[in-house]
């Protein structure tokens, strides 16, 4: 396959697609796909913001720029809680002191009224293989925090796997 008719097949679903050189491809939309067409292995692609590629035709790429990524197996891990939460929340409070999700205003306590309980979310869920790093976390209100779960909804559509 060729890189117009990969470009072709992204521009009719309202996707952009970017040859990046050396066999790789982007495609961007409500996701960021990474595809290589030609690897040792086959094809290729990876969704940005989550871990592992995965085996993928074009079509497959295009397609998964459209929709969240597939929910994890979830695996029972012993809960530990990471010292600094609060310290990062501050930083995160310094660069941006609203809600990533509805712009509210947001506070470290509740003490102070008119502002909302500040969370640190991931855009994309951890469940959905998304990353625990800076690039993937924002700050949201506990409300919208709670309300996307493990769900996408900015994308459209919820899924309740």
């Amino acid at each position: 396959m060729k890189f117009s008719d990969f470009s072709t097949m992204a521009k009719a679903r309202g996707l952009v697609a970017f040859d990046r050189g050396n066999g790789h491809w982007q495609v961007m939309g409500p996701n960021i796909v990474n595809f290589y067409p030609e690897t040792r292995r086959g094809p290729r692609m990876y969704v940005a913001g989550t871990t592992g590629g995965q085996y993928a035709v074009a079509e497959k790429a295009i397609e998964a720029a459209m929709k969240p990524p597939d929910i994890a197996p979830h695996h029972k891990k012993a809960h530990r809680r990471r010292r600094g939460y609060r310290g990062l929340k501050a930083r995160m409070l310094k660069a941006d002191p609203t809600c990533f999700w509805c712009r509210a205003p947001l506070r470290l306590d509740t003490a102070i009224t008119g502002y909302r309980v500040a969370t640190i979310d991931h855009r994309i869920p951890l469940h959905r293989g998304g990353l625990d790093n800076a690039n993937n976390r924002v700050l949201a209100c506990l409300d919208c925090n709670r309300r996307r779960g493990h769900d996408m909804p900015e994308l459209g559509k919820e899924d309740t796997q």
